[in-house]
């Protein structure tokens, strides 16, 4: 445990000395309407399993593409990010998400309002040099939870998606790949 301690903090160390400082704000090149698809890529366990399960776990899900569609708007200078996904576990409503950030504060913001049905219980906005990423916390029925990771690292002519799942019992993520261009204004 405490070599794991080590080894993080001495990545965070890295990270901070390599230049991948978070920014402060969002880039203006960034503002606008995407749209995409994405598929399925991979399920990853987070846990170590010893002994290994006599019948491991098979992924099936759907490895059809779905449509991604997102918006970065700044609405009185903070950040407002609308998310609509067609398909899979994180589908949103035919309406989409917006989510309405407080103000970043060395790159990192935390949700202050969320226009949907079934919004998250709480998120956060993260924007870096090259990327801008959500981490969303929802709320099931049952008084389980997931986790939604939504990541975009912008290209010149949109930007690489990244969607992550993460279960309630925090021991897989199922992540989705896909690309998004930016709608021309």
């Amino acid at each position: 445990m405490y070599r794991r301690q080590v080894l993080a903090a001495g990545g965070s160390l890295l990270m901070v000395g390599g230049g991948a400082r978070a920014q402060s704000g969002l880039w203006p090149e960034w503002l606008g309407s995407y749209d995409g698809a994405a598929r399925f890529y991979r399920s990853i366990p987070l846990e170590d399993i010893f002994p290994p399960p006599k019948q491991p776990h098979v992924d099936l899900d759907d490895r059809n593409p779905f449509g991604v569609h997102f918006d970065i708007r700044l609405v009185d200078g903070l950040a407002v990010i609308w998310l609509c996904i067609d398909s899979g576990p994180m589908q949103t409503a035919d309406s989409g998400e917006t989510l309405h950030f407080a103000p970043l504060i060395n790159g990192v913001a935390l949700l202050a309002s969320a226009d949907s049905r079934h919004g998250p219980r709480s998120a956060t906005l993260t924007v870096q040099r090259d990327l801008l990423s959500t981490e969303a916390l929802f709320a099931h029925s049952d008084g389980s939870f997931w986790r939604r990771h939504f990541t975009v690292r912008f290209t010149p002519t949109g930007g690489d998606v990244i969607l992550w799942v993460f279960d309630a019992a925090g021991t897989r993520a199922r992540t989705w790949r896909g690309s998004a261009l930016k709608r021309p204004l």
